[in-house]
């Protein structure tokens, strides 16, 4: 889908807000959308929600985890890192052009008068959220290969989701519906990418 034509649609919706989706539930979205964004404000929230939304602030700590995995499991971890690359490849292609696209939801700085943005208004749909799903479907794959990392994996993938209800660039049901959606991928991945290669490459005798 072309920048115009998706401008296109973003300004139909503008015109005619709840006609794709149910009155209450848009109300409910856009009534937790406000409280979130009337709460806990303050210069150092603010900041640290920057930081947890933007994906390059995390790539010198994942090639270090990277190298560590790759040291402390060899093989076993090099099989996680491809499974990994491949959940991420796979979940944020379809995610982003099959729902996304297909979905066509305006995000809320599109649509809500009056917002204060402390970053700029992407020209991309809202539902599910990229980032969301992409969190959650890594979270969901590094709680099944390592369980005692789960606490710390899903405490990441909801702080990057709620960053981006706080940031107003997504609606919270963005963020809860690419948690669902990351999650399977992240599942699915697991159970037939990682499993399979590991009995692939180490058989039961």
């Amino acid at each position: 889908m072309t920048r115009t034509t998706k401008l296109h649609k973003i300004q139909m919706y503008r015109q005619q807000p709840r006609k794709k989706e149910p009155p209450i539930f848009y109300d409910l979205d856009v009534s937790l959308f406000y409280w979130i964004n009337q709460h806990f404000q303050s210069p150092i929230m603010e900041s640290f929600m920057v930081f947890m939304t933007m994906k390059h602030n995390f790539y010198h700590l994942g090639i270090a985890c990277a190298v560590a995995i790759l040291i402390t499991y060899r093989l076993n971890g090099l099989v996680f890192l491809l499974t990994l690359a491949a959940t991420i490849a796979l979940n944020d292609a379809s995610s982003h052009y099959i729902l996304k696209e297909g979905i066509a939801r305006p995000r809320p700085c599109h649509v809500l008068p009056n917002l204060e943005m402390i970053l700029r208004c992407s020209n991309s749909f809202s539902f599910p959220s990229n980032h969301a799903s992409n969190t959650f479907a890594a979270a969901t794959l590094i709680s099944l290969c390592f369980r005692n990392t789960t606490l710390l994996a899903f405490a990441v993938a909801l702080l990057v989701g709620y960053s981006r209800v706080y940031l107003k660039v997504h609606y919270p049901s963005d963020i809860l519906g690419g948690a669902l959606y990351g999650s399977l991928i992240g599942y699915l991945c697991y159970r037939h990418i990682y499993t399979r290669i590991l009995r692939f490459i180490k058989p039961c005798p």
